[in-house]
């Protein structure tokens, strides 16, 4: 697949290129990366963002202006990873209430939390953080107003119609649901973080 960028030059050293899909964003990262333009290649929900030396800054310019054959992208390919995970409870100190917001009950919502193929389409804004799509677009989860300043590792929160999982402890601003026991992180490994943008994940009750 092929795509024609339109850049926008958002600072000295960076440059931000529109998407239409997260998918489309992470193979455009992926591309970016492997075509070695610029020092770090961020991939969003609806953009990419390319951090360079000012000094390439024409060289990148007139790189992009030409149409990029876009490198597929292997996660999506790969098996279904299932996430077993405790719902409610201290884990999920704010599942009771969102249910409230939603008028329906905690096993209503398990039960569709837990039926759905979701997709990894983002990692942010803590290392490993995962921005997963897979609930109805009729579930608008609204941020904390006043965010945790510790959340512990393993945590799934739900924000707007996103589930989040945090592979590492830090603080963070979304409503939890639940939490697993799985390891997201290994600091051992030479791939530490478990979850990919473009994996299919499941989410089983335990």
């Amino acid at each position: 697949m092929r795509a024609l960028l339109t850049p926008k030059r958002t600072a000295d050293d960076q440059i931000e290129i529109p998407v239409e899909t997260p998918a489309i964003a992470q193979a455009l990262a992926q591309t970016l990366r492997e075509l070695n333009l610029g020092e770090d290649v961020v991939a969003g929900l609806e953009s990419v963002c390319i951090r360079f030396h000012p000094s390439k800054a024409c060289e990148i310019a007139t790189r992009l202006k030409q149409d990029v054959k876009l490198s597929a992208t292997s996660a999506e390919d790969a098996a279904i990873i299932e996430v077993a995970m405790r719902y409610g409870g201290q884990d999920g100190p704010d599942l009771e209430q969102i249910c409230q917001g939603l008028s329906m009950s905690v096993e209503a919502f398990v039960a569709l939390h837990t039926g759905r193929v979701h997709k990894v389409e983002m990692i942010g804004f803590t290392p490993g953080f995962s921005y997963i799509s897979g609930l109805p677009k009729g579930i608008k989860i609204p941020r904390l107003a006043q965010p945790r300043s510790r959340v512990a590792a393993g945590s799934v929160g739900i924000s707007a119609d996103f589930t989040g999982l945090y592979a590492l402890a830090g603080p963070g601003g979304w409503p939890l649901i639940g939490r697993t026991e799985e390891p997201l992180f290994d600091a051992d490994s030479d791939d530490p973080f478990r979850l990919k943008p473009g994996q299919r994940v499941t989410f089983r009750a335990i």
